[in-house]
C-alpha cells in the first residue's frame, strides 16, 4: 500500500507540473519566433494563481466575476457526461466481448470484422444520428425520449452520454475480444479445460482474471480520448459543459484551472481502478 500510495503521489505531482507547463505554452510563441522571458512571465503569473484558486476573476459583460464557484457547474455537467459514458461503454465492452467469447469462431471473426468496421464512423456523424432519431421520432409520435439540447433549467444527460459512449464502447469491444483471445492461447487454459472445467467458468476465473490489467491500460488510453470527443458533444448539443466555458473565456489561467479540474478526478479515478486491478490480477500495473 505505501510503494503505491508513493506512486501514486510522484504522478499526480509531475502530471500536474506538466498541466501548469503546457497552460501557459502560448505565452512562448510570439508570431514565429520563441518569446522564453514571456513564457517565464506567464508561469510566474500563474503559479501563484494556481494555491489561491478563490481568488480568480473573470471578465464578461464589462464586469469582473468570482471564478469559483461559477465554473464549478459546468465542470460538474462535463464530468457527468465524461465518467458516466465511460463506465457504460466499458461494461458494456467487458459484457459483449465475455459473451463472443463462448460463440463459434466464424461468428467472432464476423463479428471483429464488423466492430473494425464500426470504428470508421466519425464521431460528429454518430452524434447527429442519435441526434436527427429523437427528433424524427418525436415528429412520428410526439414521444420526446430524451433531451437532446439545453432548454430552460433542463439539461441533457441520456442522449449526450449515448452519443459519446458509442465509438468508445466499440473500439473497447475489439481491444478486448482480441485481449482476452490472446490469454485464452495461454498453457494454463489448455490444462484448466483438460480438468473438465466449462469454458464460461475459464474464461471468468481465469482469462478474464488475467486479462484485465491489459484492459484497463487500454481502457485508460481511450477515457483521455474521450476528452477530446467530448467537446464534439458539447458543441452539437448546445451544452454549456466546462470546455465550452474555457473556449469562451481562452486564456492561459482558465485553461490551466480547466485542464486541472478535468485531470483530478479521472486521475483519481483511474488510481481507484489500478489498485482493484492490481489486487485482483496480484502484479503492479506499469504506466
Amino acid at each position: 500500500m505505501g510503494n503505491f500510495t508513493y506512486r501514486l503521489g510522484v504522478k499526480f505531482v509531475l502530471s500536474v507540473i506538466g498541466i501548469i507547463l503546457i497552460g501557459s505554452l502560448p505565452a512562448l510563441f510570439n508570431g514565429i519566433h520563441l518569446d522564453f522571458g514571456s513564457y517565464v512571465g506567464q508561469l510566474t503569473s500563474i503559479l501563484p494563481d494556481i494555491v489561491r484558486p478563490w481568488e480568480w476573476t473573470y471578465t464578461i459583460g464589462g464586469f469582473d466575476r468570482s471564478l469559483f464557484p461559477k465554473i464549478l457547474d459546468p465542470w460538474a455537467y462535463s464530468i457527468t457526461l465524461l465518467l458516466g459514458s465511460f463506465f457504460i461503454a466499458f461494461l458494456v465492452a467487458i459484457v459483449f466481448a465475455f459473451v463472443t467469447l463462448l460463440l463459434p469462431r466464424k461468428l467472432i471473426n464476423g463479428i471483429k470484422f464488423i466492430l473494425f468496421s464500426l470504428e470508421s464512423l466519425p464521431d460528429v456523424l454518430v452524434i447527429a444520428m442519435f441526434q436527427i432519431a429523437v427528433i424524427w421520432l418525436y415528429q412520428k409520435t410526439g414521444m420526446l425520449m430524451f433531451y437532446i439540447a439545453e432548454y430552460g433549467d433542463h439539461q441533457p444527460y441520456v442522449l449526450p452520454i449515448i452519443a459519446l459512449s458509442i465509438l468508445p464502447a466499440i473500439f473497447m469491444y475489439r481491444i478486448f475480444i482480441l485481449d482476452l483471445e490472446d490469454e485464452s492461447e495461454q498453457p494454463y487454459v489448455e490444462l484448466a479445460k483438460a480438468k473438465g472445467l466449462k469454458q464460461y467458468t475459464v474464461l471468468l476465473k481465469h482469462i478474464l482474471r488475467n486479462a484485465i490489467m491489459g484492459i484497463f491500460l487500454h481502457s485508460k488510453f481511450i477515457l483521455w480520448i474521450m476528452l477530446s470527443n467530448l467537446l464534439v458533444v458539447e458543441y452539437i448539443f448546445g451544452i454549456s459543459g466546462l470546455i465550452q466555458f474555457m473556449i469562451s473565456l481562452p486564456t492561459p489561467q482558465i485553461f490551466t484551472i480547466g485542464i486541472l479540474l478535468f485531470f483530478v478526478p479521472v486521475f483519481f479515478t483511474m488510481a481507484i481502478g489500478q489498485f482493484v486491478i492490481e489486487k485482483i490480477a496480484a502484479q503492479k500495473v506499469v504506466l
